[in-house]
Formats: structure tokens, sequence, C-alpha cells
């Protein structure tokens, strides 16, 4: 299995909140690269770092893949300024449409925590391996997700190997659901899926939802069928 990796660095909440607060307010391109260097260069020593971490956000925030249309990106950066309390869930949607590696390592944990909260990080390594392969450069950027994934507060470390998942995030507001509905097609880069599907991935951990047909109304580049006894869920 082939995955692009891209997530090669770990990143903090207020440096996602502040990016994606530019966004918001129009700052883009050119100027939120400025934007985000200044504000990441009192935090490293490291030219490289800081030019690795300041793409990554830019790459979550603001650059567009072809199979994203622009206007799921404006979405959310609108969203985030009406709903700042599901700020997490913004950030969450972003990452998996834009970066599969991350889709697929919390994916993982998803189905280890599935009967229990929490997980060996050996057996995440294990997972993550067997489905890439083992390298360095697999390890190491899995190891700034997991990162990422405490400085967000997704995750725990009460003991050396050992990692807890914490308290769900409750997510009842109808057109954050159908965004990230969206956010999970993109993901998959599907223009298709059963809702029960989507609702059944694993990637959804830190969130306490669930999606029905009602809140899709919301997003108007989903079209909803119905068939049997389930919804299939289009892009348009």
């Amino acid at each position: 299995m082939k995955v692009s990796i891209g997530f090669n660095r770990h990143l903090e909440p207020e440096w996602l909140t502040q990016t994606a607060s530019w966004v918001a307010n129009g700052i883009e391109g050119k100027e939120l690269k400025q934007h985000i260097d200044t504000m990441l260069t009192p935090v490293f020593t490291s030219k490289v770092a800081k030019d690795k971490t300041r793409n990554l956000l830019f790459g979550i925030w603001n650059k567009v893949p072809k199979h994203i249309p622009k206007a799921f990106q404006d979405d959310a950066a609108k969203l985030i300024m009406e709903h700042s309390e599901l700020n997490l869930a913004f950030h969450w949607g972003m990452m998996l449409a834009k970066y599969p590696f991350f889709t697929l390592v919390v994916g993982q944990i998803g189905r280890l925590t599935k009967l229990n909260d929490s997980f060996l990080y050996g057996q995440l390594e294990q997972r993550v391996v067997e489905s890439l392969g083992d390298t360095s450069t697999i390890k190491r950027s899995m190891q700034f997700v997991v990162r990422t994934l405490m400085n967000i507060g997704v995750l725990a470390n009460p003991k050396q190997g050992v990692y807890q998942i914490q308290k769900p995030i409750k997510v009842d507001v109808s057109a954050v659901k159908a965004w990230l509905v969206e956010a999970s097609l993109h993901s998959d880069n599907v223009s298709s899926r059963s809702l029960t599907a989507i609702g059944d991935a694993t990637v959804w951990f830190p969130f306490e939802l669930h999606f029905q047909a009602n809140d899709l109304i919301q997003n108007e580049r989903l079209e909803v069928h119905h068939q049997s006894s389930d919804v299939i869920v289009f892009l348009t």
C-alpha cells in the first residue's frame, strides 16, 4: 500500500488554531506562509524544522489538492469561526482530507481502542509498518502524528509505551457533521459511500457523533440517495 507521508513534524494546538484563524480572515498563499513563519520563528532554532512545520500547517489549512474543492476549505474556515468550541473537529477533518498517512495512523488507533481505551505503541507501530513498510521515515512520521495527538489532547501517555484515548468531544451541530462527512469522502478520495460506513470508520474515535441523513442538507456539495436500509452519500 503506497501512501504519501507528508506528516513530517509534530504540531501544537495553538499553531493550528492561529493558522485557521488567519485563513478565516482571508489571509492565504504567500502572505499566510509569512504569518506562519513569524509565529514559528521564536520557537525554532533549526530553519529546516521551522520550514517543515510551516509547510505542514500551510498544507492543512491552505493548500488544496486537486481532488478537493476550495469551497470545502472555505467552509471549514467559516464554520470554525462560528463553532470555535469544536475547533478540534475542523483540524481533524482537514488532516483526514489532506494527509492519507494521518488517516491511516488514526484509523489504526481507532481499531486498537475500539474495545479498550488504551494501546501499546508497539502494537500501533506493527500495524502501520505492516501496511506501509518498515522504514525510518514511516516510523518517525508516526511519532510526529502521535505526539501531535498528545499535544491536541486526544491521547495521554500514562506510562512509557502505553497510550490512552481521552474523553470524546460531543459533536451535535448538523453543519459540522455534514462537513465531516465530506472530509471523510475526500480522505479516501471517493465520490460516494454509505453513511453507515462513514459513521463506522475508526478515525472518529476522538468524537462522540452520529451522522444522520438530515444533517447532510447543510452541505450543498453532498447529495443523499436512500437505498434499501441505508443512505448513500455522493459528492456533487
